[in-house]
């Protein structure tokens, strides 16, 4: 289970009354919703390897114990009683499901707080759901992204007041069901009540999310003000970069600190229409090092030297692994995808795994399944 700390000032809109409007929000691949009465949804689309599309919803009400429902709704005719598939490799594997009753060819499935299934999504990269529509389409695998997945289940448990309660999907703590959660609290921050060093300024809101197999937590800081002066310096001097302030503002930093204390800051530098890009710090206060803005590699044969940036990297922290995809046009079916390990006696990380797709045409292919052009296991430096 993940305990982070998750800072999101763009939910908070003026005071402590939040939550009296709707609340829309983008996270990754995700899109959360909310409205004035507490009811939350959260929404995904996945697809076939012809296109074929399934989205699913994981939607909650806001009253307290309230079931958490995953709704199913592919193009193609579903009947009651499909048998069903989830597989999130690395994770968890072949849990089986059979649709119930078919609404406008959507079905619903009742998740306990802790399933399996849930806690997979959360922590997972790639959810494959299985479909045999017991028709001429037979079985068919959608490739659904989770990237967002956890962002979007912190949301609706914000939305809800439910951080720290029972009932809880991902902030979940020993708190009754009938104590609704403060999202600004004023206590816990740090020593004697200080914050982080990190910490930004009286705006910026602590909101504690879940707890992490490596005891790591999670802020996103949205201003330059909240990110410590090394880390911006770090940025700014570096051509492939430059000031940061108009991404931060847009998509925010990642802050990533563990057990041990060091931190890892995921800041962005430029954004585009497929790709944005960000500059990495890290900093560990045990290694006596300074902020080091770290470099990463590419595979030897392309003979390029070490770049300061990556595209839309995703920091995987129980792995200490670092993924980064650029995607060659807006149909996001080309380009290159990089995995870099992070290297703990060495204060740095390095490529393990590069695999590009040149031909942007042609069914689509998620990024970690581009053909395999290098590895560094079977192909050394």
């Amino acid at each position: 289970m993940y305990n982070f700390l998750r800072l999101a000032p763009w939910l908070f809109v003026c005071a402590p009354t939040a939550f009296a409007q709707d609340v829309s929000q983008a996270m990754r691949q995700w899109w959360v919703e909310c409205d004035s009465r507490e009811y939350c949804s959260a929404d995904i689309d996945g697809l076939t390897k012809d296109y074929e599309t399934l989205t699913m919803r994981i939607q909650r009400s806001g009253v307290a114990n309230s079931p958490i429902q995953l709704e199913l709704t592919p193009e193609t005719l579903v009947n009651e009683g499909a048998a069903l598939r989830f597989d999130i490799p690395g994770v968890i594997e072949g849990i089986n499901r059979k649709a119930g009753k078919v609404t406008d060819n959507s079905l619903t499935l009742s998740e306990p707080i802790g399933s399996p299934l849930l806690q997979g999504i959360m922590k997972g990269e790639t959810l494959f759901v299985t479909i045999d529509f017991q028709n001429a389409r037979g079985s068919q695998v959608f490739d659904i992204p989770l990237a967002g997945a956890i962002d979007s289940l912190t949301i609706m448990d914000v939305v809800q007041h439910r951080l720290g309660r029972t009932d809880a999907i991902v902030a979940r703590g020993s708190a009754p069901v009938d104590n609704p959660s403060d999202v600004f609290p004023k206590d816990g921050i740090g020593p004697e009540g200080s914050e982080p060093e990190y910490s930004g300024e009286a705006d910026a809101i602590d909101v504690p999310v879940a707890e992490g197999a490596n005891g790591s937590s999670v802020e996103v800081l949205y201003t330059p003000a909240e990110l410590p002066a090394a880390v911006l310096e770090l940025g700014r001097a570096e051509a492939e970069c430059g000031d940061p302030t108009v991404a931060l503002n847009e998509m925010g930093a990642i802050v990533h600190r563990d057990a041990t204390g060091q931190t890892t800051f995921l800041v962005p530098c430029q954004i585009g229409q497929a790709n944005v890009s960000y500059y990495v710090v890290v900093h560990d206060p045990d290694s006596g090092s300074d902020y080091a803005i770290q470099r990463f590699e590419l595979p030897p044969a392309h003979n390029k030297p070490d770049r300061v940036t990556l595209m839309n990297p995703q920091w995987l922290a129980e792995q200490g692994r670092l993924v980064s995809t650029v995607y060659g046009d807006m149909n996001l079916n080309c380009g290159a995808y990089e995995v870099h390990d992070w290297i703990a006696e060495e204060q740095k990380f390095s490529l393990s795994v590069y695999r590009a797709k040149a031909d942007c045409t042609g069914p689509h292919v998620e990024p970690q399944k581009f053909p395999l052009e290098w590895t560094r296991a079977e192909m050394g430096d």
